[in-house]
């Protein structure tokens, strides 16, 4: 069966573009990112919010304007005045997208989601943000529920919610006594169940794209998948980042062609350059390859 995480491998770059701010959406169509992140919550006033809705939904009619693009569309929470309605009017919009839903706390909540999209028409896959103390205990149900694709840290959220520190003192990184639990713990429920997992870019210092890099890099080295973009001048270094090297693609696929030989030939497991390969590493490989773009070869 084809995970989330192989289904979306090949995403590593998000960028978010406030939809009313014209400069920044003249940008999508020449955008480095793998993702265009289409935003309701944060970055939109309250009253702006049912008009930026309307603008949202047209855009999802013109699927060209993204170039093939992943799109993701971030709602309000349903504790606002407006969750239920960017809901309903986003299961009936046109087009092929995921709802990203913020601040999510139980499985419940995700299972009305669900039914609020089921009520209005499609049910769409979901990106769950997990911004609160709540949700980091709450993670596995969560992360379980049918419809959940992928999984992001929010982590200025999240240390608002518990109290603590955001980043570090260089204002390079989190702060890690605060965040590194929750941060390892979304890495480690994306990867049990299957899921994309995004981290960000926002530091202090994101101006220095050297510390940006670094910060990207830290993601990639715990398991998250891809990271959104608070700058377009991030996008490159996450795809560099992201992106496996000539090296790790040129493995992968003696990995998967020694086991699938082996398979074939009826061996539980394979040797290469004196190592054993088992399903575990070929599993690791072909995810390296989807990545890459590639596909595993497939004995014959």
């Amino acid at each position: 069966m084809t995970t989330a995480r192989h289904r979306y491998a090949s995403m590593r770059s998000l960028l978010e573009v406030p939809i009313l701010n014209e400069k920044f959406w003249a940008k999508v169509p020449t955008a480095e990112s793998d993702a265009i992140m289409l935003d309701l919550e944060d970055s939109t006033t309250p009253v702006n919010k049912p008009v930026a809705r309307t603008r949202i939904i047209e855009a999802l009619g013109d699927p060209a304007y993204f170039g093939g693009r992943h799109v993701i569309v971030r709602v309000n929470n349903l504790s606002t005045q407006w969750g239920r309605d960017d809901l309903a009017a986003l299961a009936a919009a046109d087009g092929d997208f995921l709802i990203s839903y913020p601040k999510t706390e139980t499985g419940e909540e995700i299972d009305e989601v669900r039914s609020v999209m089921e009520q209005a028409g499609v049910v769409r896959g979901m990106h769950v943000m997990i911004e609160t103390a709540k949700s980091v205990l709450r993670l596995d149900d969560i992360a379980s529920k049918e419809g959940v694709v992928g999984l992001h840290f929010g982590y200025v959220d999240y240390a608002a919610d518990v109290g603590s520190r955001p980043f570090n003192d260089a204002g390079d990184d989190l702060y890690a006594p605060a965040t590194q639990y929750a941060r390892s713990k979304i890495a480690i429920a994306a990867a049990a169940h299957g899921l994309f997992c995004t981290g960000g870019t926002l530091i202090p210092e994101y101006r220095d794209l050297e510390k940006v890099r670094s910060f990207v890099r830290s993601w990639s080295d715990i398991g998250y998948t891809a990271c959104i973009a608070v700058s377009p001048k991030h996008l490159p270094i996450i795809n560099d980042a992201l992106t496996p090297t000539d090296d790790e693609i040129t493995r992968a696929l003696a990995v998967c062609e020694a086991y699938e030989a082996a398979v074939s030939n009826g061996d539980p497991a394979a040797v290469l350059d004196g190592r054993v390969i088992t399903l575990p590493d070929h599993r690791v490989a072909s995810l390296v390859l989807a990545r890459a773009g590639r596909t595993a070869p497939v004995s014959a």
